[in-house]
């Protein structure tokens, strides 16, 4: 995302309408915040205004105004980077323990949000039935349908026809939690299994206040939910993002999934104290937009430092927020600047703030004089070994998550 700027393409804008509570329905909201950003896709902008608040109620953290669906619809198939080239991400042996341990051998999974499909191939391959759902085109995967939840299941599978349904990093992504909920719940069989993950807004409010994400779980409020449907949660299972919180639950009573129960006595008990952590977390989530900004310009400097011409080819290893504040100052400085990353489903595509798209790695070789800013919070180290055992001389490899240099001429 960039901060919102003067648009030089075609920019969309949604119709942002005011929404209730998605845990207890409430309407009276506390005001925590506002983001702006303008999200560059393939072929345009797209605005993106987000009201943080918490509902007064109950402490629930979401934005107050939503997009329309015609408008999520075209950001997800033009500016959302989600994950092809038949790899699975994050900790794919996690995600696939937990779905064998919960289906009977030759079970229908379905995924939702399934993006090019290598997850339901794996299970697949394991003796399941799978079937996934992804509103991102990704022609290549013939066991995924185009589309969001609630708009032409029909195409999916039958009602009742699922033993587990999955969806990782989707929940928060939607206009109305109670709605998708119950399409998904209509999907599993009596005693079916869901399994979700979502940020965990408690532990990383940072993560979970992302450019797309509408609604901000903890684990109080996810479980919550889940049981006003008629899930039974069960405890124990962990999450494969550093960031997120995954939870199982059995379906028990399906009459709840159409006409959710009212939110327990205890979470209402808890209210107050769950307003109270909801606006520190966003504090904290604010400081730390603050810290990273000013690392970015950290690290923009140390580049500076290294090669005080601007001549050399400077290399932002990793397409995501940290390349995202860190590239346009490098642009300040520097004739060439490359976004870089090793997942086929970023390499090509645009990124905000350059002319360029982003690349793979075969375009480090092109360079005679060369700086390295990694921006992976989990793999700097890694990729500073393989640029040293690969022999890509470089005036300097700078870590744009610390702000510190790793090595240098």
């Amino acid at each position: 995302m960039t901060e919102k700027t003067p648009a030089t393409r075609p920019l969309e804008t949604a119709d942002w309408t005011p929404a209730p509570c998605d845990l207890c329905g409430g309407q009276v909201t506390i005001r925590l915040g506002e983001r702006a950003y303008t999200v560059r896709g393939r072929t345009r902008d797209f605005e993106m205004n987000f009201e943080d608040a918490a509902c007064a109620a109950c402490g629930f953290v979401f934005a107050a105004r939503r997009p329309d669906s015609g408008f999520l619809m075209a950001y997800y198939r033009d500016a959302h980077i989600g994950h092809r080239g038949g790899e699975l991400h994050f900790d794919g042996e996690k995600r696939l323990a937990a779905v064998a341990e919960r289906t009977p051998k030759g079970g229908r999974v379905i995924e939702i949000g399934a993006n090019d499909g290598a997850f339901c191939a794996k299970l697949t391959e394991m003796g399941f039935d799978a079937f996934g759902l992804d509103p991102v085109e990704a022609d290549e995967a013939e066991s995924v349908g185009k589309g969001f939840i609630g708009e032409g299941r029909s195409g999916i599978a039958e009602p009742r026809s699922a033993d587990t349904v999955v969806a990782y990093y989707v929940l928060e992504h939607v206009i109305d939690a109670n709605a998708w909920l119950a399409e998904l719940i209509d999907l599993l069989k009596d005693g079916g299994t869901l399994i979700l993950e979502v940020p965990n807004y408690e532990t990383h409010p940072g993560d979970s206040l992302n450019p797309e994400h509408l609604l901000h779980f903890t684990p109080r409020s996810l479980r919550e939910l889940l049981v006003r449907h008629g899930l039974e949660p069960e405890d124990g299972l962990e999450a494969t993002v550093r960031y997120g919180q995954a939870i199982a639950a059995k379906l028990v009573d399906r009459a709840k999934a159409a006409r959710p129960a009212e939110p327990s006595d205890v979470y209402f008990d808890d209210a107050a104290a769950a307003l109270e952590r909801a606006q520190a977390a966003y504090k904290v989530a604010k400081a730390e937009r603050t810290r990273r900004t000013l690392v970015a310009h950290a690290a923009a400097e140390l580049a500076a430092e290294a090669d005080p011409s601007g001549k050399a080819s400077v290399f932002a290893w990793g397409a995501n927020e940290y390349a995202e504040r860190v590239a346009p100052l490098l642009t300040e400085r520097f004739e060439t600047v490359r976004v870089i990353d090793r997942s086929a489903s970023k390499i090509g595509t645009p990124f905000p703030g350059l002319d360029t798209s982003i690349a793979g790695t075969d375009v480090i070789a092109e360079a005679d004089r060369r700086i390295f800013l990694l921006c992976s919070p989990n793999w700097n180290r890694q990729i500073a070994d393989e640029i040293a055992a690969s022999g890509w001389e470089a005036l300097a490899v700078i870590d744009a998550v610390t702000g510190e240099i790793l090595s240098a001429q």
